[in-house]
């Protein structure tokens, strides 16, 4: 992450360098791979689940939106249940009313792209369309392990914003200045024990910071910035 802040001139890799490290942290990944979230059901088409008991198999039928930025290696799917499941999870048994699931490049689920739903200008959201595919319960994961990720990803981008802003900016006062609201994000976020707490006290900062930037010069060198400003303000809301 700080490598693309600090050599980015394009905002949408800043973000999405913030969210492979909000995923990885939040979730516990440790491969090294390139993972996206899909959350949001299309439709036209809501996804349809069964479970096999006998043979412990989640089988999923249907359409997910995901962020499309690159041929990701890893898309981490959540899916709410039409029928509770009963799994062995950390040596105890568990009711399930909604799962998470990696799925890699399995041939049943068929990645396409939305081009005219924009994210930010090199990011878009595409369509994960699964025609019966089985997740062994070896790979299914507590739904309930999403709680706060929005959190999590909200502090990451700001710390990628806030690094990007550090190397991107000549003037000696406002390096400073942003520089100690960096270094405060960090120290908060190592002490306190809610990233909700943490988050909100600082967007304030963060987004003022924005407003600063929009004034100075070096925004001239940023692809898209009139544009995606605007959603970074709307991430920090």
């Amino acid at each position: 992450m700080v490598t693309v802040a600090s050599v980015s001139n394009n905002f949408s890799w800043i973000f999405f360098s913030a969210y492979q490290c909000a995923i990885r942290y939040h979730f516990k990944q440790k491969k090294r791979v390139t993972i996206s979230l899909a959350v949001r059901e299309i439709s036209d088409d809501p996804l349809k689940t069964s479970f096999d008991n006998k043979k412990n198999m989640l089988l999923l039928n249907g359409k997910k939106s995901w962020l499309v930025s690159t041929n990701v290696d890893m898309i981490l799917l959540y899916v709410k249940l039409g029928k509770p499941i009963e799994l062995p999870l950390n040596n105890e048994t568990n009711f399930l009313n909604s799962v998470l699931v990696p799925l890699y490049k399995e041939k049943s689920a068929i990645r396409e792209t939305f081009e005219k739903v924009k994210f930010l200008r090199n990011l878009s959201q595409g369509s994960l369309t699964l025609k019966d595919t089985k997740i062994m319960s070896t790979n299914i994961f507590s739904g309930k392990n999403i709680r706060g990720f929005g959190y999590i990803e909200q502090f990451f981008v700001m710390l990628s914003l806030g690094i990007f802003f550090v190397t991107k900016v000549n003037n000696v006062k406002y390096k400073t200045m942003f520089f100690k609201a960096v270094k405060a994000l960090i120290i908060d976020f190592n002490t306190r024990k809610s990233p909700k707490i943490t988050v909100r006290f600082h967007k304030k900062s963060f987004k003022k910071m924005i407003h600063i930037f929009d004034s100075l010069p070096e925004r001239k060198v940023i692809i898209g910035w009139e544009f995606d400003k605007n959603i970074f303000f709307n991430l920090l809301k």
